[in-house]
């Protein structure tokens, strides 16, 4: 007999897009956050959504860029009438919400009977348009900075080394893992416009049909990846239209809680999902160190991690909801799947941080909502979700199927120790002076369509480094394919070094 006590189902999901434009009328993230708790738990049969969510034993959100406020959490228990509950805030990450997921579902299978809400929103654009009003925003807060479960990493995923050389935002790490991506697949740069045009013009159209999103605009393949006046290059090889989007008013929630509990509630078979499969992975923690700065070696591992714990395979898998902040952070999904680019199967429920909108480390919240809804709807049995943290540094993956299993799933544990074992760093030094390879590189490009000094990362004799480029590499990184081109680095007196061509 299967203890559905230790069952872990997702019975709730709610979501919430903000189009009010007035920033003095448009609400605050907790009250983002609030309104789509509320919607997750409306429906429990002869339960009062407050009342079902006053009896939480737990109730976390995610780091909020847009609210400076020390217990964010507690502060929407109080707004939804759940002052009682047991309160987190998390870090920050791609993968957080699936990974509070993850850790709301052990409790569940050592039996701990929780009713978890995972709520998280930000409402960027709203603060955007008061500074650019001179409004001033009532929201709570105290500024002050929540301890957050798990702590938030003190680098960012940045070594000290790319951080140096200024490489450490998303936009431009993410564009550099382009140029690897784009090496390994034998693509010039048209025909990686034509590839990153075709994938993210499938997100788009998801998008493009998706109530929720904020930028609900259908675009083709050409008009994502054609270099135009509104769609300027960003970082070399990603315009505009192929970045994520932060700037939103978003807000999304999920309630979990056990099989059992949800049957105690009066809950049919096709108003749950369960929960069938999770895992947890980081690969080597800064880019620049792996020996494959393209590959998420560390998903690969938890996505069949996560499928053994469910007991299906990647064919079973209806839908996918792959983490999009970029499109290197789908090939690099793709490719550690084993998944070809026109899969016929959705790679998305949701629609790319780029045209759905990226809430922060919100985002995947949302992919869960939508998992719920599409296996609510039948439209297939299983649908694996994936968030990624950083810059491919941190995976979460969930399997959520509306098939129950046979007995309650069974985390691995070992994963990250069996990860770590076979991780074999590639060192990093702030300088390397000498003849090197280059690795990856991109660069930044001005409003007026210039480019600035190309970043690379380049290796010599099994040590690398992070180095900017002279005018003349630049150009010549910029006008083909410069992954393995030879370089001459040399020292910089309190900078990176600088490297020209051999």
């Amino acid at each position: 007999m299967t203890d559905w006590t230790r069952v872990p189902v997702l019975v709730g999901a709610g979501q919430h897009t903000n189009r009010e434009e007035d920033p003095a009328r448009a609400p605050d993230p907790v009250e983002l956050m609030a309104m789509t708790a509320v919607e997750a738990a409306a429906g429990l049969p002869g339960v009062d959504a407050l009342a079902a969510l006053a009896g939480l034993t737990h109730c976390w959100t995610v780091h909020s860029l847009s609210l400076r406020h020390s217990d964010p959490a507690g502060a929407l228990a109080t707004r939804i009438g759940a002052g009682a509950a047991t309160t987190r805030c998390s870090g920050m990450g791609g993968n957080i919400p699936q990974w509070l997921v993850d850790r709301a579902a052990e409790l569940v299978v050592a039996g701990e009977r929780p009713v978890v809400l995972i709520a998280g929103a930000e409402a960027l654009a709203t603060r955007r348009r008061a500074k650019r009003q001179d409004v001033r925003l009532d929201w709570p807060g105290d500024g002050g900075w929540p301890d957050t479960w798990p702590a938030l990493e003190a680098d960012l995923g940045v070594h000290r080394a790319e951080r140096a050389a200024g490489l450490e935002q998303a936009t431009a790490m993410y564009a550099l893992i382009e140029t690897a991506i784009a090496h390994a697949e034998g693509r010039d740069s048209a025909g990686t416009a034509a590839a990153i045009g075709a994938l993210m013009a499938r997100f788009n159209a998801v998008a493009a049909a998706n109530p929720n999103s904020w930028f609900p605009a259908r675009r083709s393949a050409a008009e994502i990846a054609g270099v135009t006046a509104d769609n300027r290059l960003i970082h070399h090889l990603y315009p505009k239209y192929v970045n994520a989007v932060m700037d939103v008013d978003m807000g999304a929630a999920v309630l979990l809680t056990d099989a059992q509990r949800a049957r105690d509630w009066g809950l049919g078979p096709d108003e749950v999902v369960y929960v069938r499969g999770w895992a947890d992975a980081h690969d080597i923690w800064y880019l620049s160190e792996r020996p494959e700065v393209h590959r998420a070696g560390a998903l690969s591992r938890a996505a069949a991690a996560a499928l053994s714990m469910a007991g299906t395979t990647l064919d079973d898998v209806g839908a996918f909801d792959l983490y999009s902040c970029f499109p290197s952070s789908v090939e690099a999904a793709l490719d550690a799947l084993g998944l070809d680019a026109d899969d016929p199967r959705p790679l998305t429920l949701t629609g790319g941080l780029p045209y759905h909108g990226g809430p922060g480390s919100n985002y995947v919240t949302h992919c869960i909502a939508n998992a719920l809804s599409w296996l609510r709807a039948g439209k297939g049995d299983h649908a694996l979700v994936h968030g990624n943290g950083y810059y491919l540094t941190k995976h979460a993956v969930g399997l959520y199927s509306r098939l129950p299993p046979a007995d309650p799933p069974v985390p691995d544990e070992k994963l990250q120790d069996e990860i770590d074992a076979a991780a074999v760093p590639v060192p990093v030094e702030r300088s390397l002076p000498g003849r090197a390879a280059v690795v990856a590189y991109t660069a930044a490009f001005g409003r007026d369509g210039a480019p600035g000094p190309a970043t690379l990362i380049a290796e010599s004799g099994g040590r690398r480094t992070v180095a900017v480029a002279d005018d003349a590499l630049t150009g010549a990184l910029l006008a083909g394919d410069g992954v393995g081109a030879a370089v001459t680095l040399e020292a910089r007196q309190g900078g990176p070094d600088v490297s020209r061509s051999a």
